[in-house]
């Protein structure tokens, strides 16, 4: 069997007169791989059970048609176009990472467009298409055509679907289930999921050994970046079948690249310096409620420069925080996001009510938030603006204008007293209050290490001192004595001083793995609870000595929420799994529950007398506390997946929900009392939740907060809310940005944290 790789200059694919051969281009049965002549001719036997001849389509190039041909005995001459790429860069390569995609969604056009606006000349797809109908529609609309720039495909674990093999319709509609190719300083591998729904014909042994014959050829000086559906080479990256292995490190492996857990979650492995990097769905929430995203990368030859998170669903979105006066000079702060355009610039003009234009500043970003701009503008000129007009340029060369009524004189029933950004987003961190300070943490899901735990002065919002940490911080700050505790992701704990935020103590609990861990931890009588299956450690808050570790159960993912500790008991859960219940003192597990829905652990549970409150995923519970029988039960047309615990009151059941905001029910009988309805999420973070199958995506991740007879919280929507008992509507705050965390009282003064990175102190009452 022989063939030719020319210059397809005219994109035709066909090889027309001065159309050249291309030397020392790669081609692959998937079993052998051979070397293209000075004339671009290739001869190759292919292995009785290949099915495809495949090109390394080499950098600056793209295939004119695809990059894979079926074998058919009945032909002897293959031929593979190649045209010449102007988005590709030598030096630099920036593309797209997505993963676990459904059906038509308005991700679709955020992801072609954003490929389009800043010239990216690759998408990933790390696998789940997902399933039949899933494959078919990718197929036919998620192709390198429709998209206007190359697409590659990873085969998941639900792409393995019933057939001859499990990869037969994959094959049939996408291609080659693990190979390679080149765009610009990198060398990117795909191999497939080792398992799924139905069992592959390949094998680790299969895939390693074209692996070593692949990379053997590769060109040193390139980077190499692996795809598949999950992580699955050992520490050391060593990839192993049976009878094979490969050590992925002696070929300048720098990134691994997959999706399957639905979570955003990436780490750097110090010691072979590969950058580890998983993306959530970006058509829905993760699992652990991470929102819907997908990854703007960029790659040289030395690795992964940077990772862009960004979120879908949000064309031109832009509000107005707002003013806050700061002595003699107004803060103004703008949240503008765009899921399809880079912003480049914001440029703020004031119009009095003559429509004098009175000023025109450019914004400035606040701290490194994706969302909020700020500009100061002086007090006597600000008094006189009646319009704002904000005009966005993008790096694309399209603008937006948008005009906003301002007025300085007419304060919002709950002022705003100071707003700052700690530098990164905020995930359930809630704002805790020591002395005079504000603690707070972030969290960057791109493993480049910039989160950290800050303290602003809780007068004006000005930083103390910060300190970096590893990885982010998603959960509950707590205080022992003068040290602040705190967990990554990766599972690593920390014991800060309050007073100058230098590191007391730390303590990993688990090597760095899969799943990250995001559930809040607890403290109770010097005892500090975190970690989960294998790792739930109970810490001496003091000096980080190990009380207890849990042999009792592992495995589900992050139960996102926090856990509970009652005199005796600690109560934990895991997604896909169970919730626990354990001797707090002992760490013996007494019982647990994952019937009727009880395994979908996104929310938490409370405890009143000898009774446990839980969600389950759509239902709600009344538990024994003592060996966890259920006393009352009632399934509802509703969705619990929130990451907040629900609030019990003398009467009354109240929880936030995935769709429908907040709802109120007897305690008694669980039959609804009332329900109160937020505007549409900006983000989509609770699990699978997505603007394309449900009317109205209103959700409430945060807990309701209790007091004075009043119901608070803030929402996925960017509002905060203030509700009687009774479930009316007595105060709500534009924040501008989604709200996750738990809004804090602290005297007469109202502390919310929001998605964005932005810390707002509130005037809350005149006490």
């Amino acid at each position: 069997m022989q063939g030719i790789v020319f210059q397809d200059e005219n994109a035709n694919g066909l090889q027309d007169n001065k159309e050249k051969g291309m030397q020392g281009v790669r081609i692959s049965d998937g079993y052998q791989v051979v070397k293209t002549t000075t004339a671009g001719k290739f001869e190759i036997i292919p292995h009785s059970q290949a099915r495809f001849l495949f090109v390394t389509v080499p950098s600056g190039y793209l295939a004119s048609t695809a990059f894979y041909i079926p074998i058919d005995k009945s032909v002897s001459n293959y031929a593979f176009g190649m045209r010449s790429d102007n988005n590709q860069n030598s030096e630099q390569l920036d593309f797209i990472q997505i993963t676990e995609t459904g059906l038509y969604g308005t991700w679709v056009d955020n992801i072609k467009h954003y490929a389009k606006n800043q010239r990216l000349p690759l998408i990933l797809h790390t696998g789940d298409i997902c399933y039949e109908d899933g494959m078919k529609f990718h197929a036919r609309h998620l192709n390198s055509d429709r998209l206007g720039t190359t697409i590659n495909y990873a085969v998941g674990n639900h792409d393995l679907v019933k057939g001859k093999y499990g990869e037969e319709l994959f094959e049939d509609l996408i291609g080659p289930t693990y190979y390679s190719f080149e765009k610009g300083p990198v060398h990117f591998v795909v191999t497939p999921m080792w398992s799924g729904d139905y069992a592959p014909s390949y094998t680790r042994d299969q895939v390693i050994r074209w692996l070593q014959k692949d990379l053997a050829q590769k060109d040193p000086s390139k980077a190499l970046i692996f795809i598949n559906h999950d992580f699955t080479p050992g520490e050391d990256f060593l990839l192993k079948g049976k009878t094979e292995e490969i050590d992925l490190k002696k070929y300048n492996l720098k990134a691994w690249l997959f999706g399957h857990w639905h979570n955003n979650y990436s780490f750097m492995d110090d010691m072979n310096g590969v950058h580890v990097i998983s993306t959530n769905a970006p058509d829905k929430g993760g699992i652990d409620h991470a929102p819907g995203q997908f990854l703007h990368i960029q790659a040289d030859k030395n690795g992964i420069k940077s990772v862009i998170p960004v979120c879908t669903n949000l064309n031109d979105y832009l509000e107005l925080s707002e003013p806050i006066v700061q002595g003699a000079k107004v803060q103004q702060d703008a949240h503008v996001y765009d899921s399809e355009r880079i912003i480049k610039e914001i440029n703020m003009l004031g119009y009095n009510k003559q429509g004098d234009r009175l000023f025109q500043k450019e914004l400035n970003r606040k701290g490194s938030s994706a969302w909020t701009w700020t500009c100061m503008i002086e007090l006597q000129q600000a008094k006189e603006i009646q319009e704002l007009l904000l005009e966005v340029i993008y790096q694309n060369g399209s603008t937006s204008l948008v005009k906003k009524d301002f007025n300085l004189v007419q304060r919002a029933k709950l002022p705003t007293l100071w707003s700052s950004n700690i530098g990164r987003g905020i995930w359930k961190v809630s704002p805790l209050l020591i002395d005079n300070k504000v603690i707070a943490a972030t969290f960057d899901d791109t493993g480049s290490r910039k989160s950290k735990i800050v303290a602003l002065d809780i007068d004006n919002g000005r930083e103390i001192w910060s300190l970096k940490v590893k990885n982010s911080i998603k959960q509950k700050l707590h205080q022992y004595k003068n040290l602040i505790l705190a967990t990554d992701v990766e599972g690593r704990v920390y014991a800060i001083d309050s007073q100058t935020g230098t590191l007391q103590w730390t303590k990993s609990l688990r090597q760095v793995g899969l799943p990250n861990f995001v559930t809040g931890p607890e403290l109770k009588d010097g005892v500090y609870y975190t970690g989960a299956g294998d790792f739930l450690t109970a810490l001496n808050a003091e000096n980080g000595q190990v009380i207890w570790r849990n042999n009792d159960w592992r495995g589900g993912e992050g139960m996102p929420v926090e856990m509970l500790a009652t005199d005796e008991l600690l109560l934990t859960g895991a997604n896909w799994n169970a919730l626990f219940v354990h001797d707090r003192h002992t760490g013996k597990l007494l019982w647990k529950r994952s019937n009727d829905g009880l395994r979908f652990r996104s929310s938490g549970v409370t405890v009143d007398g000898d009774e446990v409150y839980a969600t389950g995923l759509d239902a709600l519970f009344i538990l024994s506390k003592a060996d966890g029988a259920i006393i009352g039960q009632r399934k509802h047309n509703l969705d619990f997946k929130v990451m907040g615990s629900p609030l019990i009151t003398e009467s009354q059941f109240i929880t936030g929900t995935s769709l429908n905001g907040v709802l109120s029910f007897n305690k008694e009988t669980l039959e609804e009392n009332w329900r109160f309805d937020i505007r549409e999420a900006l983000i989509f973070t609770s699990s699978y939740s997505n603007p394309n199958t449900s009317d109205h995506v209103g959700t409430v991740e945060s807990s309701i907060v209790h007091i004075d007879d009043q119901l608070i919280f803030g929402a996925s929507d960017g509002y905060l809310y203030i509700l009687s008992e009774q479930g009316e509507l007595l105060a709500e705050k534009k924040i501008g940005a989604p709200v996750l965390a738990d809004p804090v009282i602290y005297g007469p003064r109202l502390f919310v944290a929001d998605f964005a990175g932005n810390i707002h102190c509130i005037k809350y009452s005149d006490e």
